[in-house]
């Protein structure tokens, strides 16, 4: 049986482990969204044309949006649901996924979608903006976006 006393201290330890979550997630910097537009597409949809295979199991949400880094701007480490499509605008992006990097430069499309690990988005310049717009798609009712922390990769490099 727990006492008052006990309770009181799992109650305080329970508490500080949900700071400590809360501050080891990174959440942006520098980064700016225009207003998404949003429409539902329904009902479900199974679509193959020239090459393209697109099925929906039903409804789902569609958001478009721009979003901006500041020179050495990023994102911040986070997930979405579904999937989304970026195109880079203007600049050049590094796109980290769980521990592996990549460049992308304007006219480059990457992919997120939530089966991946944690990633974030931050820009390649530290003296001039990036830009890309961002097409998801994502089951109703969800958040588009789920903050999580950064992915430790010192453990890899000990490894090898």
């Amino acid at each position: 049986m727990l006492t008052l006393k006990r309770i009181a201290a799992l109650g305080a330890v329970l508490g500080l482990l949900g700071l400590a979550t809360i501050a080891l997630a990174t959440p942006p910097s520098g980064q700016h969204t225009t207003p998404p537009i949003v429409g539902t597409l329904q009902p479900a949809h199974r679509i193959k044309a020239d090459g393209v295979k697109f099925r929906t199991r039903g409804p789902v949400e569609v958001s478009t949006f721009t979003l901006t880094l500041d020179p050495g701007g990023f994102t911040g480490w986070h997930r979405h649901p579904g999937i989304l499509f970026a195109t880079v605008q203007s600049g050049a992006v590094v796109r980290d996924v769980g521990c592996k990097s990549h460049t992308y430069f304007a006219g480059e499309v990457f992919i997120e979608h939530g089966n991946q690990p944690t990633g974030q988005v931050r820009n390649a310049s530290a003296t001039a903006p990036a830009a890309f717009s961002v097409t998801q798609i994502a089951p109703p009712g969800h958040p588009k976006r789920t903050e999580s922390e950064p992915r430790n990769c010192e453990h890899q490099h000990d490894a090898h």
